[in-house]
């Protein structure tokens, strides 16, 4: 039914980031997700803060890679219409 406690946590440690755009001041507009590349938030800063927090959280660099959204988009769609997943 679910996912066991170690699958879980494997999951978890998967982090990832798209660069979105690299602004002329120094700030990184960016993606980022943890266990799902298709579940994102938008964030934003200053490059070297930017790059620390990659090392940090050892992430996947998705950026240049397509976007695989078409299934996220599909279950969004139907949460937003009241359908459920």
């Amino acid at each position: 039914m679910g996912r066991s406690r170690s699958e879980a946590s494997e999951l978890l440690h998967a982090k990832f980031v798209r660069v979105r755009r690299r602004r002329d001041n120094g700030l990184v507009e960016f993606d980022f997700a943890i266990g799902t590349p298709e579940v994102f938030v938008e964030l934003i800063m200053p490059e070297a803060a930017f790059d620390d927090f990659c090392r940090t959280n050892a992430v996947v660099d998705l950026t240049g890679q397509p976007v695989l959204d078409g299934d996220f988009s599909a279950r969004l769609s139907r949460v937003l219409a009241g359908q459920g997943e």
